[in-house]
């Protein structure tokens, strides 16, 4: 019995029978969250603007729309997957959000697939205006965000965690973007890969810096649940020297990308802040805590890629 197994009892096995209402959908597909999505598709359209002035604005929109339902789905999956997976009692109990809500297993499950079904259908609409290649390309990131979670041995409980992760949301979804923008009226070549991936590093290095320290702060829970991401292997100490690298890279990489002419200098304005928030950093770094510090960590990453986006998307409008 799944329940005995973990030590949690037939009285618990039978309270896990909540239904799913709309507060537990909230907190299972942590759709409180999922809108800002919408930033990488304000960056994408932004470059498309910027190197073609132009913008398809009904495939953005689309395609938007697919990954904001599709994130909503990957996150209930990631609870049910951890859930199944788990061995700690008090993340069974406490953490995890079907426990703690007492859900019903069966009730999430049927969720999930819905929501991915439901997922699939903008995706579907965009493909048939645009060409297989956005099939391929959404195939790509759905086998990705399905088996981070799913399977006997899920991406998220593996060393790769942090950076498919990282990799999938701050560069993927932005090329993936940038090409629905101008599929049918340009060619997006190699070039358009690669000068797209380019203006993505500052993102990439801060959203790794920004997975690695939710992992970090983890680490205990999930070697008890036995997952081993790259945390783990690292090590506390160890992490959070990276943690420093990649955040320095993320807020020093403006300036390299406006030496090459990627970005303008006034976008490289946002490097003014780097000193306030190094500071306000230093609280994570010297107590890495999920409860007490992690969200220091995630303002000021964030603030710092917002501020980013925002100047470049507000530079590509005055420019054309």
């Amino acid at each position: 019995d799944y329940y005995a197994s973990r030590g949690l009892g037939d009285v618990y096995k039978r309270q896990m029978e909540n239904k799913i209402t709309w507060a537990a959908f909230y907190e299972l597909s942590e759709i409180y969250i999922a809108p800002l999505n919408l930033i990488w598709f304000l960056f994408a359209s932004a470059i498309a603007y910027q190197d073609f002035h132009y913008l398809n604005i009904i495939n953005i929109l689309l395609c938007f729309l697919d990954v904001f339902l599709f994130d909503l789905a990957v996150n209930i999956a990631d609870d049910y997957f951890d859930y199944l997976h788990g061995k700690d009692p008090h993340f069974l109990t406490v953490t995890n959000t079907i426990g703690r809500m007492k859900l019903s297993l069966p009730a999430v499950k049927k969720l999930m697939v819905i929501m991915y079904i439901v997922s699939a259908i903008p995706g579907l609409i965009l493909v048939y205006r645009t060409n297989y290649i956005v099939l391929i390309l959404g195939m790509i990131g759905y086998f990705f965000g399905i088996f981070y979670t799913a399977g006997p041995k899920p991406l998220n409980a593996t060393k790769f965690c942090e950076l498919i992760v990282s990799g999938m949301i701050s560069v993927f979804i932005i090329e993936v973007g940038v090409y629905v923008a101008i599929c049918g009226q340009y060619t997006f070549t190699w070039n358009t890969f690669l000068t797209t991936l380019l203006k993505c590093l500052p993102i990439f290095f801060l959203f790794f810096a920004t997975q690695l320290a939710n992992n970090t702060c983890d680490l205990r829970e999930d070697l008890i649940n036995g997952r081993k991401t790259f945390a783990s292997y690292l090590g506390t100490k160890k992490s959070i020297y990276l943690l420093k690298i990649l955040t320095i890279l993320g807020f020093i990489t403006p300036i390299f990308l406006a030496i090459i002419n990627q970005i303008s200098w006034l976008n490289t304005l946002v490097v003014l802040i780097t000193p306030f928030l190094w500071k306000n950093l230093q609280t994570f770094f010297n107590n890495p805590d999920k409860h007490k510090t992690y969200m220091i960590f995630i303002k000021n990453e964030s603030l710092y890629f917002t501020i980013y986006i925002g100047l470049f998307f507000i530079l590509a409008l005055i420019k054309r």
